[in-house]
């Protein structure tokens, strides 16, 4: 059966693993000269000298991603070097403070303790609670396809119940902690839901979990590197690549995919069609309107869809490297705890004293950047291009702030160390990377924006045509953008009489870690020199 897949994001890159290792006849086509989509990273500098990644920073659960390899008879470990650090991320808080996260839990709970005495026993409640609630997360939500209403079944949500998935992320953790410290802490990765943690729900305390549980995990030679090794991995199983291939549309026929017509005018032809890209860019981009009307991918509809905020990107080089700070820090400024409506729906780009978020990267990994030098990047969150902005201005602003602002998380004078740069705005993921309205973390996750509200993997009005990525259920990040290829593999297997994926869905067991060789390190890896 001819598969063709368009973008080879990761969300593509699993899916043409899963296929070709299916025995499916895969062509991907992408746009660019090279892999990743969004996570194909950044060379910068005078000489090119400093790379960084630019999408993905963090990899959960990597066991998901290590079972997409052996299902298709090959060893991740031959085309990728995956290690857990040491710690997961250090949050700097608005009054001075700071904890570091850990996946040992014996250092969380003293962390936790040193933050504020006596707290250890409520997060170890948590934490035990959370773990029961992960199971049913995951394997009841998570990975399973939310193809109609029935995925709400009440026998199914049943489990979930005790858990009061009705209340805010923010009230089950304070709840539990009364310390907003750690409740904001702990309900930080809402941001990238397109949410706030007082109208998250607290399903998605989840999340936190994962990397308690399982820990941060990093790809040897950045994300980049996983993106090519992927890539590599499809092309051993049979699968052919034609870059530098933008698509034009895909080609539909009596309500079937047939294939995809590039920008070139050639016509590829195919009995299934998978779309990796940005789902409300390609919806209204890559399919006729005709067969969108009516639907949650219909102009209309996308047009009064709630997305996420985007997010300002300062990349440095830098002639030193800040080998005393781990490779993940976060800066929660008092603003982090706005509620009013401005600060809920992401109006405006905050100059003063925004949240953000830092990778120093070269602390775990030397090859981005020449011996003795770091690459090192800062992420702040924006307001998406829906609605009046300067960009130009809040570009200005934030590229001259943001050095200064570094002296929060540990990194001293940085401004004087700078030797390359590159920033990026909503509009760059906008133009560049054809992000909708360059929210990044696409649609967001509010109720009617979930399961099966959320744009389905299998389109239910174009036969033998898919939708990966994070605007489709499960939703956005790396490891859902996984399971959604799962999910597309899993309807695509049974096309191929070949019956439901092999031992899919999947729930990895609490506390264990991938099998393959060369995945459970978790020592720091010093840059040379």
């Amino acid at each position: 059966m001819k598969t063709l897949i368009v973008g080879a994001g990761p969300g593509g890159l699993s899916a043409a693993i899963n296929l070709a290792g299916l025995g499916a006849d895969v062509t991907v086509v992408e746009k660019e000269a090279v892999p990743g989509g969004r996570m194909r990273g950044l060379t910068f500098g005078d000489h090119d000298e400093y790379q960084v990644d630019t999408g993905p920073s963090i990899m959960q659960l990597p066991q998901v991603l290590e079972r997409i390899f052996r299902r298709s008879g090959l060893r991740i470990e031959d085309y990728v070097k995956l290690v857990r650090l040491p710690e997961n991320t250090r949050v700097h808080f608005w009054d001075g403070t700071h904890l570091d996260t850990h996946w040992d839990q014996q250092k969380m709970r003293a962390e936790v303790e040193r933050l504020k005495p006596g707290l250890g026993p409520a997060y170890e409640r948590w934490f035990l609670e959370s773990r029961e609630k992960y199971g049913i997360a995951y394997g009841t939500f998570m990975a399973h396809p939310a193809d109609s209403l029935g995925y709400y079944n009440p026998l199914r949500l049943l489990p979930a119940a005790k858990f009061k998935p009705w209340q805010t992320l923010y009230k089950h953790l304070d709840s539990n902690f009364h310390d907003d410290r750690l409740s904001y802490a702990f309900s930080y990765p809402s941001k990238y839901l397109g949410l706030h943690p007082t109208t998250c729900s607290s399903v998605f305390s989840v999340i936190p979990f994962l990397e308690l549980e399982f820990g941060v995990w990093h790809v040897m030679g950045g994300f980049r590197a996983l993106a090519e090794g992927m890539k590599k991995a499809a092309e051993d199983l049979g699968a052919k690549f034609r870059m530098s291939s933008p698509v034009e549309r895909v080609l539909v026929e009596n309500g079937k995919a047939v294939g995809v017509e590039l920008k070139s005018g050639a016509k590829l032809f195919a009995d299934v069609v998978v779309v990796n890209a940005d789902l409300p860019y390609a919806a209204q981009n890559l399919v006729d309107e005709s067969w969108r009307k009516g639907t949650r991918l219909s102009d209309a509809a996308l047009a009064k869809a709630k997305y996420s905020c985007s997010t300002f990107m300062l990349y440095l080089g830098l002639d030193k490297v800040y080998d005393e700070l781990p490779h993940h820090l976060i800066y929660l400024s008092e603003a982090a705890r706005s509620t009013t409506r401005e600060a809920l729906e992401d109006r405006n780009a905050d100059l003063e004293d925004p949240p953000f978020y830092v990778v120093n990267a070269n602390v775990t990994d030397p090859a981005g950047a020449p011996k003795g030098h770091s690459a090192i990047y800062v992420l702040v969150p924006t307001p998406n291009t829906h609605g009046e902005h300067d960009w130009k201005h809040i570009e200005a602003e934030l590229t001259k702030k943001v050095p200064g602002w570094l002296e929060k998380v540990g990194m001293k004078d940085v401004a004087s160390h700078i030797v390359a740069q590159r920033a990026f705005t909503a509009e760059t993921w906008r133009d560049d990377f054809n992000v909708h309205r360059g929210a990044v973390f696409n649609l967001s996750h509010t109720w009617l924006q979930l399961g099966p509200l959320r744009p389905r993997v299998q389109s239910p009005h174009v036969e033998d045509l898919y939708w990966v990525g994070g605007g489709t259920h499960p939703g956005s990040g790396l490891l859902t953008i996984m399971e959604s290829a799962n999910i597309a593999a899993n309807y695509i297997s049974q096309r191929l009489d070949k019956g439901p994926l092999t031992d899919w869905p999947w729930v990895p067991p609490a506390g264990s870690l991938p099998t393959s060789e060369g995945m459970t390190g978790a020592a720091r890896l010093k840059p040379a020199g």
